[in-house]
């Protein structure tokens, strides 16, 4: 294992502009593309929704834990809870798209995660990029802990998968070597962002609470190569989330994060810079999510899918409840809501 060095100096070529002007959106709630994630009878809800362009109006979408019905009645009271699924979805407009979903089964038939766990950890897909024939997914190690919400990360993994134009039960993939980034960063976690001559993967650091965000980035060949062990490494912003979007608006010649805003009942915020190594502008509040009064209700894993249409710009973000009971009683909790954004005039 070997630990990236941190960047304390500033300005390598990262802004690309002066001054950025403040993107404007307005925020609407997209019933009709929601309807994507439920048309499963076997799959049933799950989290994080991170999504990758594959090209050709394929999307992969990654998900954390995930309601499956085997059975396929569309009861979660017979299901299985998994730590991972995937989908795959065919058309760019998700009001209009089909999509598959995809998961292990054991030799009973027992649903099981995509990606299996090692002994006694598990995995929490992150964020990922193809790079010519071949994509490359990082992946949150998780563990059980008896403090906080009863897990913990363990670090960080990630793969190369090679053939990611088949369907995935045919994917051929192998983890990578991956090297230690203090201070516990989980690099790709929050987001990965192609820009010019680098992959920039962001990530959290574990063990603050308070969410600081950091950029890793390897130059493009490396990362297409599936060489992750000499990165570079820098603190970017405070105050993020475990997962978020960081993307270029080329509208208003600025980088913008898209995330939510607190722990339980949360407004999905935006904030811009000019540059990766700029100073970032105070969080705007751009939607609150019609769940934000239902008891119990935690709302997280906001995200922008700049690759979809039937909008200026595509969000999504994660519903769940803190009374588990109600993912039995209530079939419209755990699934995750779209979100179109339109420029302002």
């Amino acid at each position: 294992m070997q630990r990236s060095r941190a960047i304390l100096v500033l300005g390598f070529g990262l802004a690309t502009a002066s001054a950025a002007e403040q993107p404007c959106f307005d925020a609407q709630p997209w019933a009709d593309a929601d309807r994507m994630f439920r048309s499963s009878s076997e799959w049933l809800g799950g989290d994080s929704a991170f999504s990758i362009d594959l090209g050709n109006d394929r999307t992969l979408w990654l998900f954390g834990d995930s309601w499956i019905d085997r059975d396929g009645e569309g009861e979660r009271q017979g299901g299985r809870l998994i730590r991972n699924s995937v989908a795959i979805q065919t058309g760019a407009d998700p009001s209009a798209a089909s999509i598959e979903f995809h998961w292990k089964e054991g030799a009973d038939g027992q649903p099981l995660p995509f990606f299996p766990g090692i002994a006694d950890k598990w995995f929490w897909p992150g964020h990922g990029i193809r790079l010519g024939d071949k994509v490359v997914l990082f992946l949150n190690r998780m563990r059980s802990s008896t403090g906080g919400l009863g897990f913990a990360s363990d670090g960080w993994n990630a793969i190369l998968i090679e053939n990611p134009d088949d369907e995935p039960p045919d994917w051929r993939w192998s983890f990578l070597d991956v090297p230690d980034i203090a201070p516990e960063v989980r690099p790709g976690f929050a987001s990965v962002l192609l820009w010019q001559s680098y992959v920039y993967a962001f990530g959290t650091s574990d063990p603050d609470k308070t969410h600081p965000v950091y950029s890793t980035r390897w130059p493009v060949e490396d990362v297409a190569s599936g060489d992750l062990m000499s990165p570079e490494s820098w603190h970017l912003l405070d105050n993020g989330q475990s997962e978020l979007t960081i993307l270029w608006d080329e509208f208003s010649d600025s980088f913008v994060v898209f995330q939510t805003d607190g722990f339980g009942p949360a407004n999905i915020v935006y904030r811009f810079a000019s540059g990766l190594m700029s100073p970032w502008s105070d969080k705007q509040i751009i939607y609150r999510p019609p769940e934000y009064d239902r008891p119990n209700v935690m709302i997280y894993a906001a995200k922008a899918h700049p690759q979809l249409e039937g909008a200026d710009l595509v969000l999504t973000y994660a519903t769940n409840t803190s009374e588990f009971a109600e993912h039995f009683s209530d079939s419209t909790i755990y699934y995750p809501r779209f979100v179109r954004l339109l420029r302002c005039d």
